[in-house]
């Protein structure tokens, strides 16, 4: 027994000193590069692009920006490992906001934010993958006391609509007005009780890039890429461009250009974004 008892003791004594799976991990820092263009020229807010769409329609675009969540980077091992946000202005609760405009249009703000930051498990990684939207789970809170980048109005519909994951302006300085706006749709609940419970149609956009490299490579989102194919010149609904709405064929190029289904044709290839 006494022998029993000296080896226990110092089988928990090698234990002890052995690796501890609950000791946190190192962490390093990543930085995510994203721009916005216009075909081969960069966005610059109240610039005037030509020979977009179906009919080369010329534009003036005066507001870019978008929300990303559930960003991932791809370790050595072919995992893919959630980047933790840090928090502040334009990151809060897991989702990023990136904003191209600086207030030359209607509802913008003059701070830019062409990056995502967190932190990762240390390691080398070299692929990327997020989604375009913010989470159910907080796409229908009340905007006004929710933290930024999430109070923004001009970035929310309604308690029900929830927040634009997606806008992209054209129309206080150009002839033709049209607008993206993408964001969940067919969205039902009470307010009463407890919010919305469901929506018909999510809309978050999934991007995933197999070869990415995280110090050195840029996501583009591409506003031409976006609306090839789109007969920018006119309007087949009431409202000036695409407001996601199941109903307003306008959408239809948009959503087929992002990857996502629209009305009762399935999903296409998304092109919107690239890495570079």
């Amino acid at each position: 027994m006494k022998r029993l008892g000296t080896l226990m003791a110092l089988s928990a004594l090698a234990l002890g000193c052995g690796d501890d799976a609950s000791a946190p991990q190192e962490q390093q820092d990543v930085e995510l590069s994203f721009a916005a263009v216009v075909g081969t020229e960069a966005f610059v807010c109240g610039n005037t692009y030509n020979n977009l769409g179906a009919n080369d329609t010329s534009l003036v675009l005066s507001d870019f920006r978008f929300y990303v969540q559930e960003v991932e980077l791809k370790n050595a091992a072919g995992a893919w490992v959630p980047v933790q946000l840090e928090e502040n202005s334009f990151q809060n609760s897991g989702v990023a906001l990136l904003d191209f405009e600086d207030d030359c249009g209607e509802l913008g703000d003059p701070e830019l934010n062409d990056s995502v930051r967190g932190t990762v498990p240390a390691g080398d990684y070299d692929g990327l993958r997020f989604k375009m939207g913010v989470p159910f789970e907080i796409n229908h809170v009340n905007s006004a006391t929710a933290p930024s980048p999430l109070n923004l109005t001009s970035l929310f519909w309604n308690w029900q609509g929830g927040y634009k994951f997606l806008r992209i302006d054209s129309g206080q300085f150009s002839e033709t007005d049209w607008r993206m706006h993408l964001g969940s749709t067919g969205c039902v609940g009470d307010a009463m009780a407890g919010g919305v419970t469901e929506c018909a149609n999510g809309n978050r956009v999934e991007v995933e890039f197999g070869a990415f490299d995280a110090g050195a490579s840029t996501v583009v989102a591409d506003y031409a890429e976006l609306v090839e194919g789109a007969a920018l010149d006119q309007n087949m609904a009431v409202d000036a461009g695409c407001m996601s709405k199941p109903a307003d064929t306008d959408c239809g190029p948009l959503f087929a250009n992002l990857g996502l289904p629209f009305g009762e044709t399935p999903a296409g290839t998304q092109q919107f974004f690239s890495a570079e």
